[in-house]
């Protein structure tokens, strides 16, 4: 299967998976005790830390300074931008806030990617963009509050900029290293939350408040998206970045089609992503998601 074929089979399987992994991530922050992003953020960078299962095989290099310098910078800007999504989520609609968060990433990888590194992009690239934009602007329709949006424009910008940084990293070192090191980068961060004093101490009560069920739903979760994110981490290292961020809109095709699947079994969480008429502008906005693609590939 060519390199690129197979990025693209990679990127899909993984917007899957990170279809479910937000909307558990909404059922997390808003019907489970673990109510406050940053505490959810904590627990998502320390889970990172089971990579540590590789060091046995001797499969981990250690790492020089620059490695261990850029793998920090990538865990600070990963936890700072799922602090911002897990609180976007907490007040607006799941397909809302992943419409918008594809968009900005998208925009913010294709900038980056050019100026930064380098990438040569496919001629229609340009039009496949201008679609997916349409298709993200009609999804989301302005239907935020003021301070949602805020939120969901800086963490698409951050989850764009740490995925420049993952494609920096991958010239410095191999896959397994850069897949180690950059969530070691996740642990570090997080811990660096326990610094301030307000974090810590909502960490250690929500701690005692959390039940075995919501403890196996966020590792489960969590162990999903160590499953995305290799799948887009190696895509990335086959192919452009900016591509793959691209990509990044079928995310809400899929969070689309499972919250039409979950909005009967799950009412109190879903029943207000589709207002009337909203499915016939959610289904447009597809419509255009799709189109992009064909015009990116095809």
């Amino acid at each position: 299967m060519p390199a690129y074929i197979l990025s693209i089979v990679l990127v899909l399987v993984g917007q899957l998976f990170n279809a479910l992994i937000v909307l558990v991530d909404k059922h997390i922050v808003t019907q489970t005790a673990v109510k406050k992003p940053v505490v959810y953020a904590f627990y998502v960078g320390i889970i990172s830390g089971v990579v540590m299962f590789l060091l046995p095989f001797g499969v981990v290099n250690i790492p020089s300074f620059e490695i261990l310098a850029l793998s920090a910078l990538i865990g600070i800007v990963f936890i700072i931008s799922i602090v911002l999504l897990f609180s976007a989520l907490k007040s607006a609609n799941a397909t809302d806030v992943v419409a918008w968060l594809a968009a900005i990433s998208t925009l913010t990888t294709f900038i980056g990617g050019y100026f930064f590194l380098d990438e040569d992009l496919p001629a229609s690239f340009p039009y496949a963009l201008i679609l997916f934009l349409v298709g993200m602007i009609l999804v989301g329709h302005f239907r935020f509050y003021a301070r949602s949006f805020t939120l969901v424009i800086f963490s698409g910008i951050l989850f764009g900029f740490s995925a420049i940084l993952i494609k920096v990293l991958f010239g410095h070192t191999t896959f397994v290293d850069a897949f180690f090191w950059s969530r070691m980068g996740n642990v570090l961060a997080a811990l660096l939350l326990l610094l301030s004093p307000s974090v810590r101490s909502a960490i250690f009560t929500t701690s005692k408040e959390v039940t075995h069920k919501t403890s196996s739903l966020i590792f489960l979760n969590r162990a999903l998206g160590g499953l995305a994110f290799l799948c887009i981490l190696y895509a990335i290292r086959l192919g452009t970045v900016s591509i793959v961020n691209a990509l990044s809109a079928f995310q809400f095709v899929f969070v689309f089609i499972l919250v039409l699947l979950f909005s009967k079994k799950l009412p109190h969480l879903y029943e207000h992503e589709f207002r009337p008429g909203h499915r016939l502008h959610k289904l447009a906005a597809m419509f255009f998601i799709v189109t992009g693609f064909f015009v990116l590939f095809i």
